[in-house]
């Protein structure tokens, strides 16, 4: 079985979450009101007029064009101009996903899935655990659980009380039905091979062997 990349939790992150620029007219700006205990963070308008009122203990989009995303009743969501939450960001580092390739991970009914910038689901949250892209390819499981250092899920853990997952590393395991690789086209690999001059081999879920190029897309069927 596949062994991924041990994550740690408990590092508050730094990441500010930029979108594209656009050119656009109908965009928001933040603000900030001082309170006590820090600040409260909303939107208005280029005008001034307030858009959506300041009530967020944090925020990582400084102007929201179709998506900000915003620390909203200690819980981080992805929001549109009208306030609407679009999706839920995957949680690493303590904030949100950061954005690799020009997707980030999600979470929609205990599943991940990868969405833009823009909020745009572009892989449906359909896997239970999936590494951010690298060089056109994700890590994808489907089955299993969070396997701690101690040796038990996540289950286990919450059951008996003896973990806090706030600061511990885990990897992913136990119970995994399908495990491989996965492109930005939702295209689903066996295996796949080195580069060699700019592409490499992979074997499909369906035991067709292709070549890819270094955004994962196949550009040749043998």
């Amino acid at each position: 079985m596949k062994l991924i990349l041990i994550f740690l939790f408990g590092i508050a992150s730094s990441f500010t979450f930029a979108q594209k620029v656009q050119q656009k007219n109908d965009y928001l700006i933040s603000y900030s009101v001082k309170q006590d205990i820090g600040a409260l963070f909303g939107y208005k308008h280029r005008s001034g007029k307030i858009a959506i009122e300041a009530q967020f203990s944090s925020i990582n989009t400084d102007t929201l064009y179709n998506m900000g995303i915003v620390l909203k009743d200690w819980q981080w969501v992805g929001i549109d101009i009208k306030e609407k939450v679009i999706l839920i960001p995957f949680i690493y580092d303590n904030g949100p996903d950061y954005v690799e390739e020009g997707l980030f991970r999600f979470v929609e009914n205990v599943k991940i899935g990868f969405a833009d910038l823009d909020g745009n689901k572009i892989i449906p949250a359909q896997y239970s655990f999936a590494t951010f892209f690298k060089e056109g390819l994700a890590d994808y499981y489907i089955g299993g659980d969070r396997i701690y250092e101690n040796g038990k899920s996540r289950k286990q853990n919450s059951a008996d009380g003896t973990l806090s997952e706030g600061d511990v590393h885990w990897t992913w395991g136990g119970n995994i039905t399908e495990n491989g690789y996965l492109n930005q086209f939702g295209q689903r690999f066996k295996e796949v091979g080195e580069f060699k001059n700019g592409r490499r081999e992979a074997l499909t879920v369906d035991g067709n062997k292709v070549w890819l190029d270094k955004a994962g897309k196949i550009i040749k069927r043998q």
